[in-house]
């Protein structure tokens, strides 16, 4: 790859590629040729495809050097891009800051003084502080600081929207994960309520929003819905590999209800995804929750099988065995997070989870269906596609 018409029909070639960790190294590749052949532009491009490639991958924070390339790129020379380079660029910005929350690869302060000037840009540019409120609410939570996060969650419930908002069928849901966690379990479900009528939605939902009352149904004694929820929405979590991060709520909810096989079958399905997680903060909570299940099962008897990964050779566990890994990586990550965020939230949160008792004896779930209405309504990506950098 040495002609300009070379690299380009390379980096077509390699838009084409599935997800992985070959797409990443042919992006990587053509970005080092692209900067020695001195093509700022072809650069930007492949750089802004590699960011799409670490977010559908196992990699997100490896995104933040590519973006503040990008970003300098554009910052050096605005005539080279286009207007539409320029809202992909404010899309990605959010992606970077959001880093912050999955891993803890990332520095506090670099990440708040990304945040800075996403809010400094896009008040020059004349646009709506919603997106702003948004990832500093998260922040805030992030670390354990409730009361800020809830200044900023005011802020953001009540700011206009505009081109850079999230998804308006997945911003209530990620407003109500919040609310849970604070257990605000009736506004938790009212948030929603727009999403599961059907007045707003997106391909993600129900589902997603579904996940999110999970907790708020049960704590509200509202049962019947809360199995219903489980059951539909784990029916199309369990074939998606990106609805990793909702697994440890579908576990959750099950041992807490009685569904102790059903919680170590998914447990059992999924173990080989905590493997290669789409990030640490998923990870963190996957292991927590799977050593909950661990524990409370453990009476059972049962025997998990454990797939060979890298060094570690395949093994049949006992469910105290593997408890005791999984809960000795949640605590490892957790601390990570509570190191660079110089708190110990993450920690107190995760003993919470794997201490947690059973809430009910047993609760019917209903009988599940093997293909999903959705999948069969017009217009919807198949199950497990690719999603659009615009959520």
């Amino acid at each position: 790859m040495t002609t300009t018409h070379e690299l380009q029909e390379a980096l077509e070639e390699a838009r084409d590629l599935p997800d992985g960790d070959g797409k990443i190294a042919e992006l990587e590749r053509i970005a080092a040729h692209a900067d020695a052949a001195g093509d700022v532009r072809l650069g930007y491009d492949a750089r802004i495809d590699l960011i799409d490639a670490y977010n559908n991958h196992t990699e997100r924070w490896r995104m933040l050097p590519a973006f503040g390339w990008c970003l300098a790129a554009y910052d050096r020379d605005p005539s080279m891009f286009e207007e539409w380079d320029g809202e992909q660029l404010r899309w990605y910005h959010k992606w970077a800051v959001a880093t912050l929350r999955s891993t803890p690869r990332v520095g506090l302060a670099q990440t708040q003084a990304a945040l800075d000037d996403m809010e400094r840009r896009f008040r020059a540019g004349g646009h709506s502080m919603q997106t702003i409120y948004n990832l500093r609410c998260k922040i805030a939570d992030h670390i354990g600081d409730e009361p800020e996060a809830r200044k900023w969650f005011d802020l953001w419930r009540t700011a206009e929207r505009d081109e850079n908002s999230d998804c308006a069928g997945c911003d209530p849901s990620r407003q109500a994960e919040l609310l849970a966690g604070w257990g605000e379990w009736n506004d938790a479900v009212q948030t929603v309520e727009p999403v599961l009528s059907g007045v707003l939605g997106c391909a993600e939902q129900p589902e997603k929003a579904l996940v999110a009352v999970l907790m708020p149904y049960l704590k509200l004694g509202r049962y019947e819905e809360a199995a219903k929820a489980h059951v539909r929405a784990y029916r199309r979590h369990r074939h998606e590999r990106d609805a990793f991060s909702f697994l440890p709520e579908h576990m959750r909810f099950c041992v807490l209800t009685g569904n102790v096989d059903r919680a170590v079958d998914i447990l059992a399905e999924h173990l080989s995804w905590l493997d290669r997680p789409y990030d640490d903060a998923s990870a963190m909570e996957f292991a927590a929750i799977g050593a909950l299940v661990c524990r409370l099962a453990a009476p059972t008897g049962r025997i998990v099988h454990r797939p060979a990964f890298e060094s570690r050779p395949e093994a049949d566990l006992t469910l105290e065995q593997l408890g005791a890994d999984l809960a000795a990586q949640a605590r490892e990550i957790a601390g990570q997070f509570d190191a660079r965020n110089g708190t110990d939230h993450q920690s107190r949160r995760m003993a919470q989870w794997m201490s947690a008792e059973p809430m009910l004896e047993s609760l019917e779930l209903p009988p599940d269906q093997p293909t999903p209405s959705y999948m069969t309504e017009p217009g919807l990506p198949p199950r497990g596609a690719t999603r659009s950098w615009r959520r």
